[in-house]
């Protein structure tokens, strides 16, 4: 009989602060260090302003193409996958994991040991490197026990929620640190030594996979998300994993994209990263994000026996054809961050009759861009903010909102919707359901927690025609200070829309809709009857959606 694993019920540690602060359409949560003192770094140089643009209409964006690949496509070296892979895989023995235990799964705070690698998305025959060390985010003195690693791949596996596919020896970690770049960028690195590595194996399925590091008793101490590739087109549907927008908000070090230490443990925005890195352990609210977005997700669909291929945002970024291999793209949670060639694959993809099915909020809010580190490629995202202060000028590559008038490129052109509140709660009503969606007309989407970041049609001149307004409802601010500053009253819609190449997008406008799947949510549950509404949207649009060009049937 396996020994349960331990998990930390989500807590606030002595000695650390929670702070919150609002950017732009998003919202950061950071475990901050009291004591951290205020460091000095290089100054950001600021320049000239860019010119503003004319907004990017509905119609110059149907002539948006596919960015072609930075470099030529390699397809995934895992074995053929059955049209039965999931119920096969679904029939194998999962970990000694319960519904309550995922739920109250803490994952925000290193403790005791942390991890990161060298590789967010790879396919069989890969080999993955586990840079690891003692790490503890409080006061609290680690044990120098051995450690030992594992790969659980998530699913549903009879409600064990993932599956044990590699583990490691136990290995003794040397105390690790985080190292703050003196630069004006402020960035937090982990330059820690590859303890141990493994090879993805052919018998690993793919699929979404967390990498684990366990204490001498069985508890999971850090975690790193991996994805390991499908062949093309093995399912009808792709999913894109967020790893840009969990690695924005990750604050391991005491800072992320958006706060940094400030003085006397006030978070100060201005000490914030102007780059985060993909080299170092994953913590806060990026790895929050993981659990209330991915991994409820992955896990619903694979209960139901959903053939669902996986990809990670930079595999998107890198090879925009992966998008033409399938029915339609799943964009799941909260996918905050793009880079422009992601923004225009999402265009061109629609543009050429792919399906969308968004079931997040706050979507392609931020365009970002990527560099190296001294790991290998794409392992730093840039986030400046202000035009001003980022030195690339370039409007393809500069950090700001999509929206921001230097740029306007609004995300409604793919989605319908642009961001209208953050942290705000309530509850939505029916407007207009289709008969294909197979609900009732009556019940509202109530419950939604005060965590939710909500979307709304904008008209302008980059939205779409014939928007479908599916249910809709004005919200309310958790922090009252907003009605103060903000006269509108923020409102939150979902929707649909059939464009002229025959693809369907579907956006579901809030981010916590993908938690709400599973019963496991580490976000507020919403009511029953709620709960149960969204599972059956989800289950129709994922139905409906692996038809190539299913627009014109939904009329």
């Amino acid at each position: 009989m396996k020994l349960p694993y331990t998990v930390r019920a989500a807590a606030i540690v002595s000695g650390i602060v929670i702070a919150c602060l609002v950017i732009g359409g998003a919202t950061s949560y950071l475990f901050l260090q009291k004591s951290a003192p205020v460091e000095k770094f290089a100054p950001l140089k600021k320049h000239a302003d860019l010119p503003f643009h004319a907004m990017e209409t509905f119609a110059d964006s149907q002539k948006i193409t596919l960015p072609a690949d930075q470099t030529p496509f390699v397809n995934s070296t895992c074995p053929a996958l059955s049209p039965t892979w999931v119920k096969d895989e679904n029939a194998k023995p999962g970990v000694n994991m319960t519904t309550a235990d995922w739920k109250n799964l803490d994952l925000s705070a290193a403790e005791g040991s942390a991890l990161w690698l060298n590789q967010t998305s790879v396919s069989c025959g890969s080999q993955v490197k586990i840079h690891a060390a003692l790490y503890s985010s409080n006061s609290k003195p680690t044990s120098n026990v051995p450690r030992v690693f594992a790969a659980w791949r998530i699913g549903y596996y009879g409600g064990a929620g993932a599956r044990e596919v590699w583990r490691s020896s136990a290995f003794k970690l040397k105390k690790g640190v985080a190292t703050t770049s003196k630069e004006a960028t402020r960035y937090t690195e982990a330059n820690w030594p590859v303890v141990t590595s493994f090879t993805v194996g052919k018998d690993w399925t793919p699929g979404f996979y967390l990498i684990i590091s366990f204490s001498a008793f069985g508890q999971i101490e850090n975690v790193a998300p991996l994805v390991v590739r499908s062949p093309v087109g093995s399912s009808k549907l792709v999913m894109m994993q967020s790893f840009m927008t969990w690695q924005m908000y990750n604050s391991f070090g005491g800072r992320s994209a958006y706060l940094g230490p400030g003085k006397d443990g006030n978070s100060d925005s201005d000490e914030r990263s102007r780059l985060a890195s993909f080299d170092r352990p994953m913590v806060g609210s990026g790895a929050y994000a993981i659990q209330r977005d991915a991994i409820p997700f992955i896990q619903f669909v694979e209960s139901k026996g959903l053939n669902v291929d996986e990809e990670s945002d930079l595999d998107i970024n890198q090879w925009p054809s992966i998008t033409t291999k399938y029915a339609a793209v799943i964009v799941g949670g909260h996918a905050e961050y793009y880079t422009n060639r992601m923004f225009n694959t999402f265009v061109a993809a629609r543009n050429s009759g792919t399906n969308i099915a968004i079931f997040g909020g706050n979507t392609s809010y931020w365009q970002t861009r990527l560099e190296s580190s001294r790991y290998g490629p794409d392992r730093h995202l840039i986030m400046y903010r202000y035009a001003t202060d980022d030195p690339n000028t370039n409007l393809t590559q500069v950090t700001i909102e999509f929206s921001n008038e230097r740029l306007n490129t609004p995300p409604n052109l793919v989605s319908g919707e642009q961001t209208s509140g953050v942290h705000v709660y309530g509850t939505l009503k029916p407007v207009k359901i289709p008969l294909w969606l197979h609900v009732t007309k009556t019940t509202p989407i109530s419950g939604l927690s005060s965590d939710s970041e909500v979307e709304a049609t904008t008209p302008n001149a980059a939205e779409p025609p014939n928007v479908h307004i599916l249910y809709s409802g004005v919200m309310s601010w958790r922090d009252p200070k907003h009605d103060q500053s903000i006269k509108k009253a923020p409102i939150a819609q979902v929707d649909w829309i059939a464009f002229p190449s025959g693809s369907a997008v579907f956006n579901a406008g809030m981010s916590t809709w993908s938690c709400q799947l599973s019963d496991a949510c580490v976000d507020l549950p919403f009511p029953i009857a709620s709960q149960e509404l969204i599972r059956s949207i989800t289950l129709q649009v994922l139905d409906l959606w692996q038809v190539p060009k299913v627009g014109p049937s939904l009329h």
